[in-house]
């Protein structure tokens, strides 16, 4: 491929096919599924990322910025000036150096999304054209995404609070401050941290990812989805005994966050609503299972389920991998 950067970085987004703007991102998807299971090969959101193009204007001029700079980079230290000569040790250096330099978790994340969708582009276009060449770009970050998310400052410009245990010792309340406590440690929204019954107990199990022991509730979260929440043997044994003394638990969701908001002022922080804690537990529980060696797909999926999330692409904004 001849031209400047820029020339060959539209020329192979325009030719490659990998230009859905204007298709259905949903149907593209559901087509990938298919594809992937009849070729036996699950339906992971990476696996899925694979065999879709880019649909959106916004994710183009996101993805085309990066593969220029990727492209900028082989130039000056490899002298390749042809995009197809890029190669999976090119893309390691790259990602490295990025490393080197402490770009956030997230944004690191986003080079590697935007190298996957450049491998399909180089494929595609090979394919089409008979340039008889075959990329596996993405084997560069499956490779030095453990070193990434081990060395990578991972929470920046996410709404969760700085401290959250600094917080909810800051609310004065009792009942509050377990509401607190419960969604911390649960993920739950607000309407299920603040209302339960005593039907909704389970009592203390054991995590079926980590081992350790946690107290469990039933819930019924958003669009009638029935889930299970669970939290830490002392904050369920607190629960117990609130709803022993007064039947059930449940507070104001108004008063609730007004002592959260109360407790942020106290202790520094900035106020992020009751949202906020359920951000704290999404970071924490994804690492929480990846230190546990849970894969990163499976950590992926299980914190999107405890979350409530329908759609797994909404679990990628809370942990800053959107």
């Amino acid at each position: 491929m001849h031209g400047s950067i820029k020339g060959q970085i539209t020329h192979l987004f325009v030719k490659s096919g990998i230009n859905k703007i204007g298709q259905s991102k949903l149907q593209a998807k559901n087509s990938a599924r298919m594809a992937l299971a009849a070729e036996g090969r699950s339906g992971t959101s990476t696996n899925i990322a694979g065999k879709t193009g880019i649909h959106a204007i916004t994710t183009k001029e996101n993805y085309l910025e990066k593969w220029e700079e990727i492209a900028r980079f082989a130039k000056e230290e490899y002298g390749i000036r042809d995009l197809e000569k890029i190669s999976m040790d090119i893309i390691k250096d790259f990602l490295e150096e990025k490393i080197e330099k402490g770009v956030s978790y997230s944004h690191w994340s986003g080079y590697a999304a935007a190298v996957g969708k450049f491998e399909k582009a180089l494929n595609d276009y090979s394919s089409k054209y008979g340039r008889g060449n075959s990329y596996d770009l993405r084997e560069a970050f499956s490779q030095l995404r453990p070193v990434a998310a081990a060395e990578l400052p991972r929470f920046e410009g996410l709404r969760n609070y700085a401290d959250p245990n600094k917080l909810i010792c800051g609310i004065k309340n009792q009942a509050y401050q377990l509401a607190a406590k419960i969604q911390y440690e649960s993920g739950l929204r607000i309407a299920g941290a603040t209302s339960i019954r005593p039907e909704q107990l389970r009592g203390i199990k054991s995590d079926k990812f980590t081992g350790k022991a946690v107290g469990q509730i039933s819930y019924i979260g958003k669009g009638g989805k029935a889930g299970i929440a669970q939290m830490s043997p002392d904050t369920y044994g607190q629960l117990i005994e609130h709803i022993a003394r007064h039947g059930s638990f449940a507070v104001s969701q108004d008063s609730y966050r007004g002592a959260l908001k109360q407790a942020a002022k106290l202790t520094g922080q900035q106020y992020n609503g009751s949202h906020g804690l359920r951000w704290n537990f999404a970071q924490e529980r994804f690492y929480e299972l990846q230190a546990a060696h849970v894969s990163y797909e499976t950590a992926l999926g299980a914190v999107s389920n405890e979350l409530g999330h329908n759609r797994i692409e909404i679990t990628y904004h809370y942990l800053g991998l959107d």
